[in-house]
C-alpha cells in the first residue's frame, strides 16, 4: 500500500506524548489508515502505522514550513489534529512572559500557520477536516481556583484557540 495515495492520511501535530499520542495509537490500529505524527526533536521511538516528522515545534515562528517541507509532495490528508501544547504554571501573583507567550503561540498562533502552510502546499482538499484540540480550561468563565483557575495564561490560550 502506497502510504500517500491509497489510505486515509491523518496528520497529529504533537504525536509523541498525551491526548496526541493516545490518538495516533488509536488511528495507527486501523490499516486503512496512514498516521503522520510530529516530534519536536529526534526520531521517537518507531511505531507501526506512524510515520514520523522530527523538529516540528509549534513554539517556532517557522512551524509550518518545516512541516511542509517533511511530508511527501503527493500526499493528500484527509484530518489534521493539532493537539501539541504547553502547560506553564503560573500564578496572579507570579506571572511569567514567556511561558505566557509559548502557550499563545502553541495553542492559537502557531496552528493557524500550520493550515496555511498545508493548504498552499497542497496536503488539504475540500473536505479535509481540521481539528484543533483545547480543553475545558478555555472556558471564559473558568477562573476561580475552586474551578482549576488561576492559570490565567493557559486559560486565555486555550480560550484564544477555542476562538
Amino acid at each position: 500500500m502506497n502510504s500517500t495515495k491509497m489510505s486515509n492520511n491523518i496528520l497529529i501535530v504533537g504525536a509523541t506524548r498525551g491526548l496526541g499520542a493516545s490518538l495516533a495509537a488509536l488511528y495507527s490500529k486501523n490499516s486503512a489508515n496512514h498516521v503522520f505524527g510530529t516530534s519536536r526533536s529526534s526520531m521517537p521511538q518507531q511505531k507501526s502505522g506512524i510515520t514520523f516528522l522530527t523538529g516540528i515545534d509549534a513554539s517556532e515562528h517557522d512551524v509550518g514550513q518545516k512541516l511542509v517541507s517533511q511530508v511527501p509532495a503527493s500526499t493528500k490528508f484527509s484530518t489534521v489534529i493539532i493537539a501539541a501544547g504547553y502547560f506553564g504554571s503560573e500564578t496572579f501573583d507570579t506571572p511569567d512572559w514567556e511561558k505566557q507567550t509559548k502557550m499563545y503561540t502553541i495553542s492559537a498562533i502557531s496552528p493557524v500557520f500550520i493550515v496555511h502552510h498545508l493548504v498552499k502546499a497542497g496536503f488539504l482538499e475540500n473536505g479535509s477536516k481540521v481539528i484543533i484540540v483545547s480543553s475545558e480550561s478555555g472556558s471564559i468563565t473558568l477562573r476561580h481556583e475552586k474551578e482549576g483557575g488561576g492559570n490565567y495564561g493557559h486559560h486565555a490560550s486555550k480560550a484564544a484557540s477555542n476562538m
